[in-house]
């Protein structure tokens, strides 16, 4: 509760004078481009004048001041007054008439002390933005550094599947050929053979066929039919049909099976493990805090991911007091999913 000299000091009304006339009646205008106050006559006149009809005039709660002192806005209830002092309990600015109706017994101080604090506390806010920004370049950063390492490693092992790939098919390549050149090597030794074996044939075919014609011109009613018959049989004798030529064996080709479990170790694994496995989800229970207008709830979340390791953080505000409740019980459910996965430690 603010003490009895804090509400004199409260109740003394924040008086502006016009830059123009000098009075104090009616000052509720500021003009941003001649940085000045003016009152509603003023404001007139400034408004129609030559060289000033097109400046900036906007109600002195909105002033753009260049100079660092804070300007209190006209209050609602009340157009006379400046909401001038600043509430605690209900997070709010008012005049000093509201403070004798609705606010004397809340804690509240002047505008000027408010306005300080909330000053540093955005500069503090301001400095912890930065500090995040640049927390998340640098992760941005990094995670570029390790996603162009992680790509040129596998570009490495791309060139060694692809060099093994063609050392085994080298190696096929070889075995295949010396099979085929086995195989041209017995088609030209049963070429040779069988050029042999035929022209044979064919020269006793010729000298049987002559054996045949003499014996077709022989007179047999001469005494030399008997000498030609003891010829021919003599000459039969040697062309023994019986006798055949050797025939080559035939070669066969017995394909053999394909063992991929023998080729995958020829050529080489490729072994890897779950890279984006979420390791671990610590969170700080629920911080409750209420004031009189609502209930809230901070919940912070880290969450660890392997193989590259950064750690995130999260910071979830939940407002509404029963509403909350109901959802507590939905951030429990989804922990205990997160738990049949990841290692989950609650603080």
């Amino acid at each position: 509760m603010a003490s009895n000299r804090s509400l004199r000091r409260a109740q003394k009304p924040v008086t502006y004078t016009c830059a123009l006339c000098d009075s104090e009646n009616g000052v509720r205008w500021y003009c941003n481009d001649c940085q000045e106050n003016l009152c509603d006559r003023c404001k007139e006149f400034h408004t129609r004048g030559k060289k000033t009809k097109n400046d900036d005039v906007v109600s002195i709660g909105k002033a753009n001041r260049q100079y660092d002192k804070p300007v209190p806005e006209v209050c609602k209830l009340h157009p006379s007054k400046l909401c001038d002092l600043f509430c605690s309990d209900c997070n709010m600015l008012f005049c000093s008439m509201c403070l004798s109706k609705t606010h004397k017994h809340h804690n509240w101080k002047h505008f000027e002390d408010e306005f300080s604090i909330k000053k540093q506390h955005l500069k503090e806010h301001m400095t912890a933005i930065s500090v995040k920004i640049e927390h998340f370049k640098n992760e941005t950063s990094e995670r570029h550094r390790v996603n162009e390492g992680f790509n040129d490693n596998i570009d490495t092992m791309r060139k060694n599947v692809n060099s093994q790939r063609a050392k085994l098919k080298a190696e096929v390549d070889y075995i295949a050929d010396a099979i085929l050149a086995e195989l041209s090597s017995l088609e030209k030794e049963e070429s040779i053979i069988h050029k042999k074996d035929c022209q044979r044939s064919e020269k006793k075919v010729e000298e049987l066929t002559r054996l045949l014609e003499q014996a077709e011109m022989t007179d047999t009613s001469n005494v030399s039919f008997f000498e030609t018959e003891r010829s021919l049989r003599i000459s039969l004798s040697l062309y023994d049909v019986n006798v055949r030529y050797v025939s080559p064996k035939q070669p066969s080709f017995v394909t053999g099976s394909i063992d991929s479990v023998l080729l995958t170790k020829m050529l080489g694994e490729l072994h890897h493990g779950n890279q984006y496995e979420k390791t671990d989800i610590e969170s700080t229970g629920p911080q409750f805090s209420s004031d009189n207008t609502s209930d809230f709830a901070i919940v912070n979340l880290k969450i660890s991911s392997k193989p590259f390791g950064p750690t995130y953080e999260s910071t979830m505000t939940v407002f509404g007091g029963k509403w909350f409740s109901k959802q507590c019980v939905g951030i429990s459910v989804i922990f205990k999913c997160l738990r049949s996965r990841t290692q989950l430690k609650t603080m």
